[in-house]
């Protein structure tokens, strides 16, 4: 996208920032900066929250696609639906954030980045996202920042919903609901089957690449007096094809999570929180590689938690704690096999106090890893209320991500490589009215110790370093007119030498609208990113897309959900490799029928 365009974007988003006084108010609440519930403006940290009346609104086919278009979050993906796929939060590495569901982690210890792109958007009920150190609340791996998900869903009334989906490629989805609510209990389960025949993924290719998935989620939850627990679960299955080194490929994959959390409040103000959860990652390739043997990567995780949460008369509260996260992996790829067992156990404490307009709040978590021993990590924040309805805070931390397994013993493996670490510093000023928030950000975070694959000696090495400064800028409104959200962000992920990181965006903004219409509810979204840098030498163009969707009640049961992705029909490229570009989908229409039986 040349500068001129992109400044027009820039100035047309620019024009819906204003105030206005009606009587909506923002009070989207958070756990992913305490691991408990918080008002998201009196924390001094960078949280974007997506509920699920956005994911129905904006009607995104992927979770990756909504951040990157709604959020202009920097992605890329090696194709169509189902291929492999990164997202970059503050210009980190994919690898350098923590991906959750139902407060289970579930990124392997085989691979780079989790499998977010397996889960289906129709599962989903809230989505927080994180930017900046996390490590001292979420372990290892959150120097970039968290995504937590939700499946749970809260309906309070009995229902039983289908859906029916179709789209570009032969693409078909079938979705099947339902929901029991009781007095103390509640019962909800969703099935998901999506496929598609898909299209080239590279631009030298005609072959088309498909994708097959097979998702159910479902919670159960209970409570009685003091007693709170709830148990869920999400499995996706399916198969999906690609191509390596031009060759037709396809794997096998499962991916799921389970977690039973019990939270028990005493007559003296303490919260009593315990998590038991359990993961795997599996994916089984059905062809053989170039050296004629077949990949497998398995991670299977188990996590058990303890928090105590004590609140004081004189506005200061604690929270302390301790995880216990063991994991076994199995590793079969390109002639390197290992099966190892790996085990950390960690101890964290957050403590908060407030006093007239300021409040602190501070984190550390010292983490005991079976191979690198004690790993540190802390976070300081201060808030402060000014005059009127103005607010700042300063936020300071580190982060640090331990080597994987794969990056210990697979293939390229190297056993002295030292964990990656990384300090950062924040400050936001903004301002919270009733019907309208508008924040300012300025961020910087250095990281050392960097693990990349040197291709002279063909073997892992802490061989970079990078740095990535940056600012912020965020709107959002409600009036009778529209609604709408804007994000513009400016930063500088570079390395040692300067250098711009692969597949990040110096320049990126999102315009988000919405406005229901005699019962149509009309959504219109743009977002746009500056040129990036790839593999080999290969330069990315910057490129806008514009996306349109409208939904419609036409009966008290029925609905009709149209969506159009890439109006414009743009070509665009967010990844690349030696012998062509990844392709992205063109113009594409997306319908959705329902069917709600309450």
């Amino acid at each position: 996208m040349n500068k001129i365009n992109l400044g027009l974007l820039i100035f047309f988003c620019a024009s819906f920032i204003y105030a206005n006084e009606n009587e909506s108010q923002f009070d989207e609440v958070i756990t992913v900066a305490s691991k408990l519930p918080k008002e998201n403006y009196k924390i001094p940290a960078t949280v974007d929250i997506v509920s699920k009346k956005d994911l129905e609104i904006f009607q995104p086919s992927s979770v990756l696609g909504f951040l990157r278009n709604n959020l202009a979050i920097d992605s890329s993906s090696n194709g169509g639906p189902g291929q492999l796929a990164s997202f970059f939060l503050r210009g980190s590495n994919s690898n350098h954030s923590i991906v959750k569901i139902n407060g289970v982690k579930i990124n392997p210890s085989t691979a780079g980045g989790a499998s977010v792109y397996n889960l289906d958007t129709n599962l989903i009920s809230k989505i927080e996202i994180g930017s900046g150190p996390f490590s001292s609340i979420h372990g290892s791996q959150a120097i970039g920042g968290i995504i937590s998900i939700s499946t749970k869903d809260r309906t309070l009334q009995d229902s039983v919903s289908i859906g029916f989906g179709a789209g570009p490629d032969n693409y078909h989805k079938e979705y099947l609901r339902g929901n029991l609510v009781k007095e103390n209990a509640s019962v909800n389960v969703i099935a998901v089957n999506n496929k598609t025949t898909g299209f080239p993924v590279l631009s030298n290719s005609t072959l088309n690449r498909g994708y097959e998935n097979h998702s159910i989620a479902g919670d159960i939850s209970y409570g009685y007096k003091s007693l709170d627990a709830s148990l869920s679960f999400w499995s996706s299955k399916g198969t999906t094809e690609y191509l390596v080194f031009g060759s037709p490929v396809s794997q096998d994959y499962k991916n799921e999570a389970f977690a039973a959390d019990f939270k028990l409040t005493t007559k003296q103000n303490y919260y009593i929180l315990v998590n038991i959860n359990s993961s795997e990652d599996l994916i089984n390739q059905n062809n053989e590689n170039y050296l004629g043997s077949l990949d497998l990567t398995q991670t299977e995780r188990r996590s058990y938690e303890l928090l105590v949460h004590k609140e004081l008369k004189n506005l200061f509260s604690y929270s302390i704690g301790l995880e216990s996260e063991s994991e076994d992996v199995n590793y079969s790829s390109y002639g390197t096999d290992f099966r190892k067992d790996l085990a950390t156990k960690a101890y964290f404490g957050t403590f908060e106090w407030e006093q007239d307009r300021s409040s602190w709040i501070a984190s550390v978590r010292e983490s005991d890893h079976d191979l690198y021993g004690n790993q540190s990590s802390w976070n300081l924040g201060f808030l402060h209320q000014l005059t009127g309805l103005w607010s700042f805070y300063l936020n300071s931390g580190s982060a640090f991500r331990s080597p994987n397994s794969a990056e210990l013993y697979g293939f390229g493996s190297n056993q002295e490589l030292l964990p990656e670490v990384s300090k950062s510093r924040e400050i936001s000023l903004s301002q919270v009215k009733k019907n309208s928030a508008l924040k300012f950000v300025t961020f910087k975070t250095s990281t050392s110790n960097l693990i990349n694959f040197d291709y002279r000696d063909y073997v892992l090495k802490n061989i970079e370093e990078a740095s990535n400064s940056g600012i912020e800028v965020r709107y959002k409104w409600i009036n009778n007119l529209v609604n709408g959200s804007f994000i513009l962000r400016k930063q500088n992920p570079q390395d040692q030498n300067h250098n711009q990181l692969l597949r990040r965006s110096k320049l990126s903004s999102s315009l988000n609208l919405s406005r229901n219409i005699s019962g149509y509810e009309f959504s219109f979204n743009v977002s746009a990113f500056d040129r990036r840098e790839d593999f080999g030498g290969i330069s990315l163009p910057g490129y806008a897309l514009i996306n349109i969707a409208s939904k419609k009640n036409f009966t008290e049961n029925i609905s009709l959900s149209v969506k159009i992705e890439n109006l414009s029909d743009k070509d665009y490229f967010t990844a690349a490799t030696g012998n062509g570009y990844y392709l992205n989908q063109g113009r594409s229409l997306w319908l959705k029928v329902a069917y709600d039986l309450r």
